[in-house]
């Protein structure tokens, strides 16, 4: 039996029943399936991962309640980030626009997803298959990021654009 079935029959169940602050004991279950986390990563009980081997995160990396990791390919996650509630990572897509016209089938887009360090992916955005957040970047709630945003700015829209660079005021 390959890993997948082993992960939806008990790993998924064995996650979601965890209690509410057992944070290392998510980690200990994602890590038995080929996930690399580092450090103190927290992942909340209610965030659905269908494929956690594809899944890298660094040192104090958050996830937010019920976000979705769709991880056909791998998704690497930074140290210090945040990916907010109901956000969305898929390394898999469907397009419908791109479909073949000869045999009516659909399309799929695949690709992996880079997020690097101090990152935070706000609350219902969508990060679309082959994109990367640079460096510091911040995608605002509601955003789609289809493709590379440049690091250590705030990025918003559909897609998502940078609008501004982040700047600190009382840096030493």
């Amino acid at each position: 039996m390959n890993r997948a079935w082993w992960w939806r029959l008990v790993g998924r169940r064995a996650f979601a029943w965890t209690p509410h602050t057992a944070h290392g004991l998510r980690r200990r279950v994602l890590r038995a399936f080929g996930a690399r986390l580092a450090g103190s990563v927290k992942i909340r009980r209610s965030v659905r991962i269908d494929r956690p081997w594809n899944l890298a995160a660094g040192h104090l990396t958050i996830f937010g309640d019920h976000a979705a990791l769709r991880l056909a390919e791998t998704v690497t996650i930074g140290e210090r980030c945040v990916i907010s509630q109901y956000a969305v990572l898929a390394t898999e897509m469907v397009d419908p626009v791109a479909s073949d016209p000869a045999s009516g089938r659909l399309v799929s887009k695949t690709g992996a997803i880079v997020i690097g360090d101090d990152c935070w992916v706000a609350a219902d955005a969508l990060v679309l298959p082959g994109s990367r957040i640079e460096k510091g970047t911040v995608v605002g709630a509601r955003s789609l990021v289809d493709g590379d945003l440049p690091g250590w700015s705030v990025a918003v829209g559909e897609p998502a654009r940078a609008i501004k660079s982040r700047a600190f005021v009382n840096a030493v």
